[in-house]
């Protein structure tokens, strides 16, 4: 199994240098069918943010979810990263700010603190002020 960063899957995803792009998706695919590719919980907060700087929120959250799908494809932790996109979806605040919270949470923390309004409408999660 190996991992692949951040950068790797933003060029697959948006094409955005077609050489790179192009050896991005060669070499997922390949590691997909010769042992898989683990996913890490930062690499898929990263990429939440690469990806929302040029497509919509819920594009972000339908592509990223899909990975937790995607045969070949190991996410840490997928129950945290589901509730997560689910929470984003409900309350807002976007996809790495929801994981930040569910794995705080899964770790013993009760509440996490944000100056992002639209974030501190999430349960446990308070509005500095």
């Amino acid at each position: 199994m190996i991992v692949a960063d951040t950068d790797v899957w933003a060029r697959a995803f948006l094409n955005d240098d077609a050489a790179q792009a192009q050896r991005a998706r060669r070499a997922i695919a390949e590691a997909r069918s010769r042992g898989g590719v683990f996913l890490p919980l930062i690499v898929l907060a990263e990429l939440s943010w690469v990806l929302r700087s040029r497509w919509s929120a819920e594009r972000v959250l339908s592509t990223l979810e899909s990975l937790l799908r995607t045969r070949g494809v190991t996410v840490e932790s997928p129950a945290l990263a589901r509730q997560a996109f689910k929470a984003a979806r409900a309350n807002g605040g976007g996809f790495a700010d929801q994981l930040i919270a569910q794995v705080s949470f899964a770790n013993g923390a009760n509440q996490v603190i944000t100056f992002d309004e639209k974030f501190a409408r999430s349960a446990k999660v308070r509005l500095l002020r």
